[in-house]
């Protein structure tokens, strides 16, 4: 009896020593591990990273590993991204991200962006992805999963910081002449952003065609990160790269090879058409 008592004592007294070293050398609290967030059995971290490519945007929380913390240090970049098996956008960092074998995974879902150590490269997962490759995750998406099936081309991969207002209200334009006047809205795209640094312009209208109306810019609009326009509606704002004109269309139209999408009106679609002579474009 004495033994066991004896035993029990030890116990205590050696749970008691885990106790006070984890305190005094930093180890995680059975508290603190309640309040730390976990998705698919690993940490959550507070790092956030937003995705843009053709004017769709997407926002990932990455999780509190040593691939993804140093996924994070890397940005922001740019780079092209790549389709793989109609499932995946995929991109290759700067460097290589440091990963650890219990952490890999088999089967993806979508909206998770994860890593392929052998190959080097992270993917944004807009299909699930059934695998036995080895992959590891870096995050989940928490906003505009629905816009990664619609991304290709070049990226812009950047921190995000929500509460730093990085979400900006939406570019808009009003167009005025012989009193007509027009509010377009620009989508995100680098090609709309460049027109925008341009304003204000007093610049003459053109008529093209029996459906739209065309103006020059001073400079041409870099169209990385730019959609094609495609099944153009009246109210449509286009660039034709090949031309370097800007076209505002009041009647529908199919596409064309370099017509490029930089947003729409809302209000005053109707009053394209009677567009003439000089205007001015402010923002």
């Amino acid at each position: 009896m004495e033994l066991l008592f004896s035993r029990i004592l030890a116990a205590l007294f050696l749970g008691l020593i885990v106790m006070v070293s984890a305190v005094c050398f930093g180890s995680i609290t059975t508290a603190e591990a309640s309040e730390k967030e976990y998705a698919n059995g690993l940490p959550l971290s507070d790092m956030e990273v937003k995705i843009t490519s053709c004017g769709k945007t997407a926002v990932f929380r990455l999780y509190d590993t040593d691939a993804a913390k140093k996924f994070y240090s890397q940005l922001p970049f740019e780079k092209k991204l790549e389709n793989f098996r109609d499932a995946q956008w995929m991109f290759y960092p700067p460097e290589k991200l440091p990963v650890k074998k219990h952490e890999a995974y088999h089967d993806g879902k979508k909206g998770e962006l994860s890593y392929y150590e052998p190959w080097g490269d992270a993917f944004m997962l807009y299909e699930d992805f059934y695998a036995g490759d080895e992959m590891h995750r870096l995050g989940i998406g928490i906003k505009g999963i629905q816009n990664i099936v619609m991304m290709s081309d070049n990226a812009r991969i950047e921190k995000y910081d929500e509460n730093m207002q990085e979400e900006k209200s939406a570019m808009t334009i009003t167009i005025k002449s012989n009193g007509n006047e027009i509010k377009f809205e620009l989508n995100d795209s680098q090609a709309a952003k460049d027109l925008y640094k341009q304003l204000p312009l007093s610049i003459k209208v053109e008529n093209y065609s029996s459906n739209e109306k065309i103006f020059y810019p001073p400079e041409k609009l870099n169209t990385s990160n730019t959609p094609l326009a495609k099944n153009v509606k009246p109210g449509t704002l286009a660039y034709y790269a090949p031309w370097a004109d800007v076209v505002m269309f009041y009647g529908s139209f199919g596409s064309a090879s370099g017509l490029y999408e930089l947003g729409h009106a809302v209000s005053g679609a109707d009053q394209i058409k009677k567009l003439s002579g000089s205007m001015t474009i402010e923002k």
